[in-house]
């Protein structure tokens, strides 16, 4: 039997949630962080994990693949 390869919208969503999930942390780190250099650092990692997600996500939505829900006044 063969293993069932990925979709392209697959593998973006899956590339997606890790960099919600690195930025995520990273926030978590640099709250945490006491020293300023390391607090930076981790800073700068999560604004490299924001700019791929924001990357991946338009390319997402370009390919019609992710759709932002639209709020509903009740």
């Amino acid at each position: 039997m063969m293993p069932q390869q990925l979709t392209d919208k697959e593998i973006a969503g899956d590339i997606l949630a890790g960099t919600k999930l690195s930025a995520s942390s990273y926030l978590q780190a640099v709250l945490e962080a006491q020293d300023p250099s390391i607090r930076q650092t981790f800073k700068d990692y999560q604004d490299q994990c924001l700019e791929q997600h924001e990357k991946i996500f338009r390319y997402m939505q370009d390919q019609g693949w992710y759709k932002v829900p639209m709020n509903q006044e009740p």
